[in-house]
């Protein structure tokens, strides 16, 4: 079993590097490595880290299900029709029809691909720490703090998906957590303990990290001129410092940690005001310029680096898939609520709809993974996982027990949007702001049932999906069940 999960991690590196991400995440194919050097040599612990960001861009994962398709669904953004002719199975889990084999077939996919991507972590921290002697300057503490923080992520996501609603069941059994490498299964754990289990793996990457150079240096987004290792560079393509920082406060706001949420929140919004991130320069987005930055790629704190990034727009998003479905969001839902009506705070004048959104006849289409002029640039491979914006709405929503101290966070925020302040901040604005600014970035159905909240799908609240139980905690699949 050892054995074939490092082939499977050296093939990944030798399909990337062949695909063209090699040039971000120095990578080398098989041929060129024994299989014993991944762990007795420092290339081959970057290596095999580089091999899981890699694996993460499969199509069950964040190369598709957990980014634009199945979560995105789930989390209300599309208009689905009911043709199964067009639609297919989209339309059960439209519905939240969980149980239908195709959609317990496809869940079950992303949870034992994510399981294995936690054994490898888990490989790696095993072997790391009786070989400190391999590695040159800050490298161990840096490779070990981001298998850590990648294990926390993954485990995180699985619990969003499979776990209870949180905040009303935290005692609640919900997936094992697993932090040695073993083929032997685990526990179902506590909600509860799997968050403290998150919580402790993201607090140790950060001291482990506390060295990284995106703290001095920023992301370092050209590479070494001499030719080395690109490890330390391309810092946002990686769970940099301030990406684990950034993690940590997206999940103790997810636990009900508000005070925890606020400071790591705010910490990196501070990483914004040192120039280390920034906000999307106006003449990128605006004014039709010739090669937009859809993404806001400064303001991206942690990305996956996907050479066919572009797949994720003609599979999806292209409006000449017609009369194929197309994901796009309702119309009234667009027009009157998220970039419109006064009532909301949208705007067309947003940034975020400008820029992202392109109209053919009397639709509006979403661009925002579609290809740059220049398909080289390291922005065209880039699928957001953490972004500034985020860390804005956090803040506003963990500094007080009441949202109105937050208006500021959020007026901010919007400020760099190109949109007016808001006068008020209600819940239901809050996440009109958080649908304008992780549209299409996997995030929306775990706002949802964070909140226990109806999903937006409708300018008519009776359409609204209303949370429960069976809306927000997917099955586990039968393998987990039957071990």
């Amino acid at each position: 079993m050892r054995k074939n999960i490092i082939y499977m991690m050296i093939a990944a590196a030798m399909v990337c590097c062949l695909s063209g991400c090699g040039k971000w995440l120095d990578v080398k194919p098989y041929d060129e490595m024994a299989e014993g050097d991944l762990l007795s040599t420092e290339n081959g612990f970057i290596r095999l880290l580089n091999g899981i960001y890699i694996e993460m861009n499969r199509d069950m994962l964040y190369g598709g299900a957990l980014s634009v398709e199945m979560i995105e669904i789930m989390g209300g953004a599309y208009s689905i029709g009911t043709s199964n002719a067009v639609w297919g199975n989209f339309s059960d889990l439209a519905k939240y029809k969980y149980g239908t084999d195709y959609w317990r077939a496809r869940f079950s996919e992303t949870w034992n691909k994510t399981y294995s991507l936690v054994l490898n972590c888990n490989l790696l921290l095993d072997n790391i720490d009786g070989k400190k002697s391999l590695f040159s300057g800050d490298n161990y503490s840096i490779i070990k703090g981001e298998a850590l923080a990648l294990r926390a992520m993954l485990h995180f996501d699985m619990l969003r998906i499979f776990g209870p609603v949180y905040s009303r069941n935290p005692e609640s059994l919900s997936i094992p957590y697993y932090t040695a490498y073993t083929t032997v299964p685990e526990n179902l754990l506590p909600a509860s303990d799997v968050a403290s289990k998150i919580v402790n793996d993201l607090r140790e990457a950060r001291i482990l990290l506390s060295s990284d150079p995106v703290i001095t240096e920023g992301v370092r987004m050209q590479g070494p001129a001499d030719g080395s290792s690109n490890f330390l560079y391309y810092r946002n393509i990686r769970l940099n410092y301030y990406a684990v920082t950034a993690l940590l406060a997206r999940a103790s706001l997810y636990f009900g940690d508000k005070s925890t949420a606020f400071s790591c929140a705010n910490e990196v919004i501070g990483a914004l005001n040192q120039g280390i991130f920034s906000f999307v320069d106006r003449s990128l987005v605006t004014g039709s310029p010739e090669d937009p930055d859809r993404i806001f790629s400064s303001e991206v704190i942690f990305a996956l680096s996907h050479a066919r990034r572009n797949e994720l727009f003609k599979n999806y998003y292209d409006p000449s898939r017609v009369p194929n479905y197309v994901f796009r969001m309702d119309s009234d839902m667009f027009s009157r609520l998220i970039f419109g009506g006064s009532q909301s705070g949208g705007s067309q004048d947003d940034y975020r709809c400008r820029v992202n959104w392109i109209a053919t006849g009397t639709n509006r289409y979403f661009y925002k993974y579609s290809d740059m002029v220049d398909v080289g640039n390291i922005r065209n491979t880039m699928i957001p996982m953490i972004r500034m914006g985020e860390m804005y709405l956090i803040a506003a929503e963990s500094c007080s027990e009441t949202l109105a101290d937050g208006l500021s966070y959020v007026n901010l925020l919007r400020s760099n949007r190109g949109v007016s302040a808001l006068p008020e901040l209600t819940q239901e604005l809050l996440q009109y702001e958080y649908i304008r600014e992780l549209y299409g970035e996997g995030q929306l159905f775990f706002m949802y049932k964070r909140m226990f909240s109806p999903v937006l799908t409708s300018v008519n609240p009776s359409k609204n999906p209303q949370p429960s139980d069976e809306l927000f905690v997917v099955p586990l699949p039968d393998t987990e069940t039957q071990n």
